[in-house]
């Protein structure tokens, strides 16, 4: 299994279009095969910090995933929505 934890900062001028754009990428995400998880967190001490929290049955999903339309099209408007770039980081997962 591999976790991805994607920290992004939002402008707060863009988060309600951002929160709009990112449904699509969300339930597309959660339908896909391999996928486990898929959520969008906000952090509750500091308003447009968002993580991304998806959880994968191996590296294979989540090359299939980075291929889809849903993806695809919310990564051409994202610039957009962010202060920075993400912070994306991968784990794999060593005990179950």
């Amino acid at each position: 299994m591999h976790i991805i934890h994607a920290h992004i900062h939002v402008k707060e001028e863009k988060r309600d279009a951002f929160l709009e754009e990112v449904k699509p990428l969300i339930t597309g995400s959660q339908a896909e095969e391999g996928n486990i998880t898929y959520r969008l967190y906000e952090d509750t001490e500091a308003p447009n910090q968002f993580v991304m929290l998806e959880e994968w049955v191996d590296q294979k999903a989540i090359d299939i995933h980075n291929e889809t339309e849903h993806f695809k099209n919310f990564g051409k408007k994202a610039k957009d929505y962010f202060k920075q770039a993400p912070e994306v980081k991968v784990f794999a997962v060593t005990e179950q």
